[in-house]
């Protein structure tokens, strides 16, 4: 072979090698580069997760720590959805009263315990028997309601429940437990809140009642009471959605605590908490 033909063949060559290496090259690279991308995107993700653990706010509670999860704000949400249904239907019966559409006023008014039943269900409140009781009340007033409706509209002289009860004062004795089971809400609500309108509501329930009951209030006097629980009500009712989830619900970890069923669970649940054991002879 001639000498310019072997350093053709020998550039030829070389040139080969370097293309096929930059090539290679080439695909390791890109192999590299996606390989990269998906490693940035799996970090990306982990650190959006840790930032949502992050804004998570935790509140440190009796018997541990506690946060406010999507059921919790459910639960909230529809208590203050129900007391504004209970409002709605007081309003409705004094405002069937006030224009004389009588039609309109056993509706309202079985709307609007509707909503006080609901909103009973969902309170959070530490001691049970307490709501317990509340729930029993509600439920003697209801029946009464019921069966003063249904008298009404069997041959009873009175268009409506509010009639019938206008007319005969010693039915607040039928009706009456509904309304302290009322009484019994505006005081948690004042006495944890410090809300005024809830205190006034504690007050005027059963000054109202009695009022009637008695025959010691006026009508003018009576109208009085309605027209101030009313205000009262709507007041109430408006301002607990201005009301942190969070004070709702209360302190989480006693409602936790206080729901494990054994003295082992507790035990553990205080354990992983760092809290004193001391505290299980507190809540028996």
């Amino acid at each position: 072979m001639s000498l310019p033909l072997a350093a053709n063949s020998f550039f030829a060559t070389t040139t080969t090698k370097t293309i096929q290496t930059t090539k290679s090259s080439r695909r390791f690279t890109t192999s590299s580069s996606c390989s990269a991308t998906k490693n940035d995107s799996d970090e990306g993700r982990g650190r959006d997760d840790d930032e949502n653990e992050k804004q998570k706010e935790y509140y440190e509670g009796l018997y541990g720590t506690w946060t406010v999860t999507s059921r919790d704000e459910l639960e909230v949400w529809s208590y203050r959805v129900a007391l504004s249904l209970a409002c709605v239907g007081a309003l409705g019966v004094v405002f069937g009263d006030v224009s004389g559409n009588e039609a309109m006023v056993n509706p309202s008014y079985f709307l609007g315990a509707s909503g006080f039943g609901v909103a009973l269900v969902l309170v959070h409140m530490y001691v049970t028997p307490i709501k317990r009781v509340m729930q029993a009340l509600y439920a003697v007033g209801l029946i009464g309601s019921l069966g003063i409706v249904a008298y009404t509209q069997n041959g009873g002289s009175s268009s409506s429940l509010l009639e019938f009860v206008r007319e005969h004062r010693s039915a607040v004795w039928v009706i009456g437990p509904m309304f302290a089971s009322f009484t019994g809400l505006a005081f948690k609500e004042g006495a944890c809140y410090g809300k005024p309108e809830a205190f006034l509501l504690f007050l005027l329930t059963p000054i109202m009642c009695l009022g009637h009951l008695t025959g010691l209030a006026s009508d003018e006097v009576e109208t009085f009471f309605v027209a101030s629980w009313m205000l009262g009500f709507l007041v109430f009712a408006g301002r607990k959605y201005t009301q942190a989830v969070k004070d709702d619900i209360g302190d989480k970890s006693v409602f936790t605590f206080r729901g494990l069923k054994t003295d082992e669970e507790r035990r553990d649940y205080l354990e992983r908490q760092g809290k004193d054991l001391s505290l299980m002879e507190d809540a028996m």
